[in-house]
């Protein structure tokens, strides 16, 4: 009890006078400071090299950068900005229990919460259009009601990132006001601030959910075995892990509208705030991927045996293996031009080991590779495919 009334004797009276007394048995030497740092620095790490592991696949398989590519490097970008306030909120005092702060503290965590707003919204949603990019080049040729699906869930990532850039501007008037009210500054006025950041937390939930939905019926739709569609639907599912953490965001702001102890609760919002857009990050890259992988093990074992190996090449030479069995992706006829790697709208045989492949078609061989010291290596890939999962 002695200790407890030393440490109420040294609470700013602001605090109290704001606030109250703490709770009976409350530790105001406690922090979170070093877990809320360590976590993100090692989710943002993770979310680095995933895009550097991507990037390098590319240029391994020769694609070239593409629209969604660039767009993740904007959206990591992004993600080091909520790396940085992270640590700059945790330093400031977020993840400390309130009554060990000053206002000027609460102050100043608050005002970093409010730059958070702008560049979380940013890396979320320009890690959504990347995926959404990706989709449409995988199913360029699929059917309209995917590109239905594709397009609302679109204008409704790019609503969401506006919608919250628009309402953090509106939220406070003047807008220091949002931070400078709890040094006792009078004249300003805000907005309902916990219904608009939790309405906006359930918002992007709901982006969340549409990115994962828009793929799936398009790949239950392929020509495939049934053990390759739910290889593909659980590379494509990744970004359920992102829909986990952003629930459990939504729960972590729950808590700061409710909570008196609102610093305490805040590390919980910075550090998830974090972990969501590396998350993204990560489970969009990790398709891209494969082609690494399957290269890693080939070196690893020297060989392949009786394994069979399935690659989307673009060729323009003649057919001289007679039985191998070659999947076109789109319709059975091709423009000059076109991207043709996307759909699986056809599966035929051929061709044979006379007839010439057509140009600017993509084709995908599946073959029994017997046992042996060396990787076959092919022409230059251009662009993904689903049957590379």
């Amino acid at each position: 009890m002695a200790w407890y009334l030393l440490c109420a004797m040294e609470i700013d009276p602001a605090i109290l006078a704001a606030f109250g007394p703490p709770p009976d048995g409350i530790d105001l030497l406690a922090k979170q400071e070093t877990a809320i740092i360590a976590v993100a620095l090692v989710s943002t790490a993770f979310a680095t090299v995933a895009l550097g592991l991507r990037i390098w696949a590319r240029n391994f398989q020769r694609f070239g950068m593409m629209a969604d590519d660039w767009l993740m490097i904007v959206a990591l970008i992004f993600t080091y900005g909520t790396l940085i306030i992270t640590i700059l909120g945790a330093k400031a005092g977020a993840g400390r229990h309130l009554w060990a702060l000053h206002p000027q503290d609460v102050s100043n965590i608050f005002r970093l919460l409010y730059a958070y707003t702008y560049i979380y919204a940013g890396s979320v949603s320009f890690t959504k259009l990347s995926i959404l990019l990706f989709y449409r080049r995988l199913f360029e040729r699929g059917s309209a009601w995917f590109h239905v699906r594709l397009g609302f869930a679109a204008f409704f990532t790019i609503g969401y990132l506006l919608s919250i850039w628009s309402v953090a501007a509106a939220l406070c008037q003047p807008t220091e006001f949002f931070w400078t009210q709890f040094l006792g500054v009078t004249g300003g006025k805000c907005l309902d601030i916990n219904a608009s950041f939790l309405s906006l937390t359930v918002l992007n939930l709901v982006a969340d959910l549409l990115v994962l939905v828009v793929p799936i019926p398009e790949i239950l739709a392929l020509k495939m075995t049934t053990k390759k569609k739910i290889s593909v639907c659980a590379v494509m599912l990744l970004g359920g892990l992102v829909c986990v953490v952003s629930a459990v965001r939504i729960w972590a702001f729950y808590r700061f509208t409710v909570e008196i102890d609102i610093t305490w609760v805040e590390a919980n919002v910075f550090l998830l705030s974090s972990l969501e857009p590396s998350f993204g990050i990560v489970s969009a890259c990790l398709p891209s991927l494969r082609p690494l992988y399957r290269r890693a093990r080939a070196r690893i074992t020297g060989k392949e045996t009786h394994s069979t190996t399935t690659g989307t090449w673009y060729t323009n030479s003649k057919a001289d293996r007679i039985g191998n069995s070659y999947v076109r992706f789109g319709d059975d006829t091709s423009r000059s031009g076109e991207q043709d790697d996307i759909a699986l709208t056809s599966i035929g045989k051929g061709p044979s080991a006379n007839k010439t492949i057509p140009q600017n078609i993509i084709l995908v061989r599946s073959e029994i590779t017997q046992s042996t010291n060396q990787v076959q290596t092919r022409g230059p890939l251009r662009h993904d495919s689903l049957d590379s999962y």
